[in-house]
């Protein structure tokens, strides 16, 4: 009796197995077939759409739930690739199959993964002018610099004024993002952040003259001699770096107070501030800058004679007897520098 529970026990275990090795390679059978089925829909939609947008014709409405997740998944590949008229071509299909409007609920959706979705799908699309903006302010770190970078897109004054807000982020890739965003904008950001750089606080001021150094439009003359005068070292030493990509004389003077700054880094930043302003009539005190006691504030000088050319050579080769021991020494250094002669 034992050995005939055992031998049905065996015989349904065996069945079992069986059974399941059949279901697993149905299965398996089964996504293979079903993914080369939708491979081949996939690269027909795709033969399909290029010809569309190539000869601009409407596309036809899905008919079922997984065409129409076909159609969003080409349309995304296509936008990335395509401008111009095809890009409106694009836009339009994306309205034809619903994408536009489901991009629209995804952020509206109360999951921030789906808003985040939501504004890339309109970034890819170039829509979204109606909605986007608002997620300048979302509450996720991620769907606000998503936004941020929907804006090189659509550029406008009051975004662009907008993204300067960004730039007190509490998140760091959201200022971060801003930053990038403004820069790409260029002369388009240039009267906004102007107008918003006094009105910035740290850190986020510093990030905005970073910004404004990268536009470098003359409308940041004002702003820049206002924050050479900031309590806060990081302000005055971007400021520096701003005035120099600015210039003018008024630019200029401002950076030469800024040599005598109690703080290395402003001193450091001016001094390179002066390098960049690249007139040999500022030799002399690149050269006085050779005796700072910070070692950065004494490199930096010495590199700025040496792109001066032979005015720079000469207060280099001065500097090599000089009584000051820290001065002799950067000068050697320079002039030992591969394309550098002591001569």
């Amino acid at each position: 009796m034992t050995a005939r529970l055992l031998h049905l026990v065996g015989a349904a275990e065996l069945g079992t197995l069986v059974v399941m090795i059949a279901v697993f390679v149905m299965h398996s059978l089964w996504v293979v077939l079903t993914a080369r089925s939708a491979q081949r829909r996939l690269q027909q939609l795709r033969r399909e759409m290029v010809r569309g947008a190539s000869a601009e014709d409407r596309l036809a409405a899905p008919t079922s739930r997984a065409r129409l997740r076909l159609y969003h998944q080409v349309l995304d590949e296509l936008a990335a690739s395509i401008s111009g008229d095809g890009a409106q071509w694009i836009e339009q299909a994306a309205r034809d199959t619903g994408l536009l409007d489901q991009a629209a609920r995804w952020c509206r959706s109360r999951r921030w993964w789906r808003r985040l979705r939501g504004v890339r799908a309109f970034g890819l699309l170039g829509a979204g002018n109606d909605i986007v903006p608002a997620c300048l302010g979302d509450t996720h770190p991620l769907v606000r610099a998503a936004a941020a970078r929907w804006v090189a897109l659509h550029p406008s004054p009051a975004l662009a004024d907008r993204l300067v807000a960004m730039l007190d982020d509490p998140e760091r890739r959201c200022r971060l993002a801003a930053q990038d965003v403004l820069i790409r904008l260029g002369a388009q950001a240039a009267e906004p952040l102007a107008a918003s750089l006094s009105r910035v606080a740290n850190p986020g001021r510093a990030l905005a003259l970073n910004v404004a150094t990268g536009i470098a439009d003359a409308r940041f003359l004002q702003p820049g001699l206002r924050a050479a005068g900031d309590p806060d070292p990081s302000v005055r030493a971007q400021a520096a770096t701003l005035l120099a990509a600015v210039a003018g004389d008024r630019a200029e003077q401002a950076i030469l107070e800024l040599l005598h700054d109690p703080s290395e880094p402003v001193r450091v930043a001016a001094t390179h501030g002066v390098g960049v302003v690249n007139s040999w009539a500022l030799a002399p005190d690149l050269a006085w800058q050779l005796t700072d006691p910070a070692w950065d504030v004494r490199r930096e000088a010495a590199l700025a004679l040496r792109r001066l050319g032979p005015a720079g050579r000469l207060y280099l080769r001065r500097a090599l007897v000089s009584p000051d021991p820290f001065a002799a020494d950067m000068a050697r250094q320079v002039l030992d520098l591969p394309g550098a002669t002591a001569s």
